[in-house]
Order: C-alpha cells, then sequence, then structure tokens
C-alpha cells in the first residue's frame, strides 16, 4: 500500500518527494484513499499540488519536498506562523475553476460546540486560506467526507449511526440563524467566526444536505446488512472490501471523483 501511495504523490508532484506518513491503525488506509482520489482527479485535467501546513505548494524543484501525513490526535488547522512541519494537504482545481483542498484528519466544529474529526474531507482552498492565518477548526460541513475504516470486522449499525451523527452536527442550515447572527445568508461551511458569506450557501433540510454533499464510508472489510440499510435515507456510500488494486477500490475512487467533477466549480 505504501507503494501505491508513493507512486501517487510522484505523479502528481512530477518528481520524488519523501513522505512521511503517520503510524497507527488506518493512517496509511486513509492516505491511500486520498492520494488515489487526488492522482484520478489529474487523469481527468484538474490542477493538483502538494501543499505544506503553511500554504506554500511543494513545488518539484525544491531541495525539500516532504509530504508529511498527521499524526497523534486529531486538530485543528495550524496557523501558518508555525511553519511548514505540521501537516501537508492537497490542492486540486479545475482549469479556470475555484481552488479546492482535500485534508486527512482535520477536526471540524459542530453546532453543539464538539468537534469531529473527518478522515478526508474537501473543503474550499478560501476555507484553507483564511484558517492559516490565525488557526482553528472550521464550523460546519466539507463538501466530500469520507470514513475510513481498516479494520477486520463487518461495519456495524452502530458505526454507521456514529457517521450520521457526526454529520448531523456538523450541518448547517438556513433555518440556524442563530449559529451564526452575523451572516447575512447562512453558509453551509465557514472559516471560523461566521462573519462572512462568501461560500456555497445552506440547505433548508438535512434531507437536501445530505445529498448536496458525497459523504461515503470506506472499509477493508463488508458491512453488516443493517448498516447498510441506514446508507440510502442519510445520502451515505457504503463502499466495501477496499483494499490494494480492488475493483471496489476504482469503484470508491471513481464515485468521488465523478461527484467532485460535477459539483465544485
Amino acid at each position: 500500500m505504501i507503494n501505491r501511495v508513493q507512486n501517487a504523490l510522484n505523479s502528481i508532484l512530477g518528481a520524488l518527494p519523501l513522505l512521511n506518513n503517520a503510524t497507527g491503525a488506518g493512517r496509511l488506509f486513509e492516505l491511500y484513499v486520498m492520494t488515489g482520489v487526488a492522482l484520478e482527479l489529474q487523469n481527468r485535467g484538474f490542477e493538483v499540488w502538494l501543499q505544506r501546513s503553511d500554504g506554500t505548494r511543494i513545488l518539484p524543484t525544491d531541495t525539500d519536498r516532504t509530504f508529511i501525513q498527521r499524526s497523534g490526535a486529531p486538530t485543528s488547522v495550524p496557523p501558518a506562523w508555525e511553519g511548514p512541519g505540521n501537516a501537508s494537504v492537497i490542492g486540486l482545481k479545475k482549469p479556470n475553476g475555484d481552488g479546492w483542498e482535500l485534508w486527512n484528519g482535520i477536526q471540524f466544529l459542530g453546532r453543539s460546540g464538539a468537534y469531529h474529526e473527518i478522515d478526508i474531507a474537501l473543503v474550499p482552498a478560501a476555507v484553507g486560506d483564511t484558517l492559516r492565518m490565525l488557526g482553528g477548526a472550521p464550523l460546519g460541513r466539507p463538501r466530500v467526507a469520507i470514513e475510513c475504516k481498516d479494520v477486520g470486522l463487518a461495519g456495524s449499525v452502530d458505526e454507521m449511526r456514529t457517521f450520521v451523527a457526526r454529520l448531523y452536527d456538523l450541518t448547517l442550515l438556513s433555518g440556524h440563524q442563530r449559529y451564526f447572527p452575523y451572516s447575512p445568508k447562512a453558509m453551509a461551511i465557514y472559516p471560523g467566526t461566521p462573519t462572512s458569506n462568501n461560500f456555497y450557501h445552506a440547505r433548508v433540510t438535512y434531507w437536501e444536505e445530505n445529498r448536496h454533499s458525497f459523504n461515503a464510508v470506506a472499509r477493508r472489510t463488508g458491512f453488516t446488512k443493517g448498516a447498510m440499510a441506514m446508507t440510502a435515507y442519510y445520502g451515505i456510500e457504503g463502499h466495501s472490501t477496499i483494499t490494494v488494486g480492488s475493483a471496489e477500490f476504482g469503484v470508491l475512487i471513481q464515485a468521488v471523483c465523478q461527484w467532485i467533477e460535477a459539483e465544485c466549480p
């Protein structure tokens, strides 16, 4: 798996980056899915780049071409003044389109005030740029949220309920004005304090937002019947048997990238 990750990073950069990947259960699995998405988007004509935690791009001509995966407990977005030594991200952009960032293991702030880690998340680059000024967690929900499970047991109903509850708390709807009283119109995500309206508008219902974003659980093994029964209503795709080079891995990557290509300007 690590060879596949390294090869994807090589192709994205056009040179050989040094991969500093985190140890621990499931961390390489997350990076495998993340770099698979990025490489496929590059193949589809997106501009894709590796980016340090301070917001600077890693260039093929740089002396230090280290790509860092966050290790340890989940964190918010670190401030740029801490330097480039925190977790790297992957930037992407359609031709003549907006910039986006793929994050791994970043905390998002929910309406309850609780923080929720999203294994792989896609957010507007402007959200990342703003957060890097001071550091902090975004309030709201990413456009793509993928939960990665590199475990041997089948995914249970409780596992799916946990993901549904996390997305519920992260969802900002147009009627949630008490969470952002200074914003003229509710947005679905904010870089910290909600005082701007530069991002996509919030939806009216949870049902709409569940289908206005791409949400998936990617597992090395399978799901119980009860867990899969919940996915359609809550707009979550369940992808099982995600292993190196498997057909199911290709199905997952195609599904994510087709959605991004169609829905992210």
